[in-house]
């Protein structure tokens, strides 16, 4: 009867940890479901935009999406090596002045890739202040020769990136023109990007620049 007594104690003994384990379990998927309603019904942040990019209230429009058009990109020398062109969409940018630069960009795919990118910024001509000229040309870049207005060529690569850019000097304003493309898969190299670059240059509207606002 002993035997019996005790087999009975142990099951119920059994029972009662089984039914405080399904508790605890029930408890914890309760809590789990409430914290999870909580994170889908909280608004999400939205992502911050890259730290280079300016808000476009706090941009001048010089009018950039208009210094060239998207035909132009393929008309010009070695244009041929674009295969499809974006249009424009406009950005505001930090100058290499430290100004804020209008800038309107195109994404370019070549039979190479896809992931090509083309860009005009144009942003201020600041004067020497305090004996600091923040206009200077460094030894890597070169004068574009016989170039009117005066021009200047420069290189860049990265792990990932080549980057071409073309700076020319119109008067008061600076107008950068700047091709990337992936390293590995370049369309267009150097000579040709200098040839593109200059021809796109030339075949630009420089005159709505002036024709637009500033603030």
């Amino acid at each position: 009867m002993l035997i019996s007594v005790w087999g009975v104690n142990k099951m119920a003994t059994q029972n009662a940890r089984i039914k405080t384990l399904l508790k605890a379990i029930v408890v914890t998927l309760l809590v789990s479901a409430v914290f999870a309603g909580l994170y889908f019904m909280v608004p999400k942040a939205t992502p911050m935009p890259p730290k280079t990019q300016i808000s476009l209230t706090q941009t001048p429009d010089f009018n950039t999406c208009n210094v060239i058009k998207t035909d132009d990109i393929k008309a010009v020398v070695h244009g041929d090596l674009i295969t499809n062109s974006s249009r424009g969409v406009r950005v505001g940018v930090n100058a290499p002045n430290d100004t804020i630069a209008d800038s309107c960009g195109f994404t370019l795919e070549t039979a190479k890739s896809p992931n090509n990118s083309l860009s005009v910024q144009v942003y201020p001509y600041t004067a020497t202040i305090d004996g600091v000229n923040k206009e200077a040309v460094g030894d890597a870049w070169s004068e574009v020769a016989s170039s009117d207005p005066k021009a200047y060529f420069n290189k860049s690569t990265n792990d990932d990136t080549v980057v071409y850019k073309l700076r020319v000097i119109p008067g008061g304003k600076n107008v950068m023109f700047e091709l990337r493309q992936p390293k590995n898969a370049a369309a267009i190299d150097e000579a040709s990007a200098l040839d593109f670059l200059v021809d796109l240059a030339n075949k630009a509207d420089l005159t709505v620049i002036d024709q637009a606002a500033e603030f």
